[in-house]
């Protein structure tokens, strides 16, 4: 049930090897653990690695930490495949100053508000042009013509994605599967 030192594993561990459901040590391996090498499903401390990693330097699916790198991370420098906050880089761009591979992800563009703005604009436009509403597709309210440098700004934006999930993969994903899973 409890485990005190040694690699005894426990329910709860303590210690500087501590293995359990709860694991509370230095280099800490259990669903929560804490410490200073802390992995998990859910792991707090200065390296954490976990599903959930909160610490100094946290790599997992969701990171929040000073170093950050994650599927989602949050922090001072993160690093996130698909959504970063704070300072960094990310699929897409949260709060903070960082550059979104596609763009900022807004909450009023993921509740279908988008689509309710586009629909406005589609009902304005025909009044201006007095022309029936349905004569006016949505897609015809994209301004912007693919032009070679547009094609090539998203091959880049692609690329950098790409390129920061096999980063996520070989710093964080395989440490995940190989000590988590």
């Amino acid at each position: 049930m409890l485990a005190m030192g040694g690699d005894v594993p426990g329910v709860v561990a303590v210690g500087p090897s501590a293995t359990g459901i709860f694991a509370f040590g230095q280099d800490a391996h259990g669903v929560f653990a804490f410490g200073q090498r802390a992995t998990g499903f859910v792991a707090v401390g200065q390296v954490a690695t976990g599903v959930i990693s909160i610490g100094q330097i946290s790599r997992g699916c969701v990171a929040i930490g000073q170093g950050a790198l994650g599927l989602v991370a949050v922090g001072q420098v993160a690093v996130g495949v698909l959504w970063a906050g704070g300072l960094g880089v990310g699929g897409t761009a949260g709060p903070g100053l960082v550059f979104g591979f596609f763009g900022r992800l807004r909450v009023r563009d993921v509740g279908g508000r988008f689509y309710e703005f586009r629909k406005r604009i589609r009902r304005l436009s025909s009044k201006m042009r007095g022309i029936p509403q349905d004569a006016v597709p949505l897609y015809a309210l994209d301004r912007k013509p693919w032009t070679p440098g547009r094609i090539a700004l998203y091959g880049l934006r692609v690329l950098g994605a790409v390129g920061s999930a096999v980063l996520w993969w070989f710093l964080a994903g395989q440490a995940l599967v190989d000590n988590v899973f």
